[in-house]
């Protein structure tokens, strides 16, 4: 009796250990990374695209994130995060093999000077590489993530005029360009807005834009023709030029997505309007 017992102990062991081993090599390795970038450390974008750039004067903020995916359940020591542009390369603690490790691994990093200087668009890219803990015969992995900025060329800013404000007739006086422009002369764009009691206008002047109704393209049109006045008027000392304001909106439109554009460019426009 005592045989058969210890018998079928060694052939439960067996059975744990092959289910072990078959588990290790089927183990999936796959790291999930994460680049984002603020311009104030508080308000996190994931910029993968021209469209979803966020607006630097000077100081950038970066977040990085590194994680098991969650279908992964490899582990993975030897962990490295690199970026070129930041001068970044550091070692990054060990991912434990098993599905019970969802801690990420990361940090945030401030870059004061980011735009040196430069203007436009500026894409930068992030690379994590790990070796397979149980097979490193698999060799070094490689995940990568980029974002995007779009530098300012003059770090100014603290004031904004509302569309609200721009579209008043009694405000119309204020204005630093004709009030007749059209909103495809500033933006090179051919849009379609909706006014209330209107209905769609197809190539809106300037002033219609401000008066669009709803989100989108409605949203961002009026939020970007008050951005260009506020840039344009000689009182407002604005966060973006005309120009970064003009080819912000041509990228939004273009890749059909306003979000980042939408919301940088209301915090922009409601800092307070010091035009009477």
């Amino acid at each position: 009796m005592k045989g058969i017992f210890v018998k079928f102990s060694l052939s439960v062991l067996l059975i744990l250990v092959s289910a072990l081993f078959s588990l290790e090599a089927n183990a999936s390795y796959k790291l999930c990374v994460k680049k984002e970038v603020s311009n104030d450390g508080i308000a996190w974008f994931d910029a993968n695209t021209q469209a979803e750039a966020v607006v630097i004067s000077d100081t950038a903020h970066f977040r990085f994130t590194v994680i098991k995916c969650p279908e992964s359940n490899g582990g993975f020591v030897d962990l490295t995060l690199e970026d070129p542009m930041l001068n970044i390369s550091e070692p990054l603690e060990d991912l434990a093999f098993g599905f019970n490790d969802p801690t990420d691994r990361g940090f945030t990093t401030e870059v004061v000077g980011f735009c040196a200087g430069e203007t436009g668009y500026k894409e930068n890219i992030m690379t994590v590489t790990g070796l397979p803990s149980l097979h490193p015969e698999l060799g070094y992995q490689s995940y990568s993530d980029n974002a995007w900025a779009y530098c300012e060329d003059t770090p100014v800013g603290g004031d904004g005029c509302t569309p609200g404000y721009w579209k008043q007739d009694h405000h119309l006086d204020s204005w630093p360009v004709d009030t007749n422009i059209s909103f495809y002369e500033v933006f090179g764009r051919s849009i379609e807005i909706k006014i209330k009691k209107q209905g769609k206008i197809y190539e809106p002047s300037l002033l219609q834009a401000l008066n669009a109704s709803g989100g989108q393209v409605n949203m961002a049109a009026r939020h970007a023709a008050a951005a260009y006045l506020n840039a344009m008027a000689n009182g407002v000392n604005y966060d973006m030029t005309a120009n970064a304001v003009i080819e912000a909106f041509q990228t939004s439109f273009d890749n059909n997505n306003y979000g980042v554009l939408i919301q940088n460019l209301v915090d922009f426009n409601e800092q307070g309007c010091p035009l009477n």
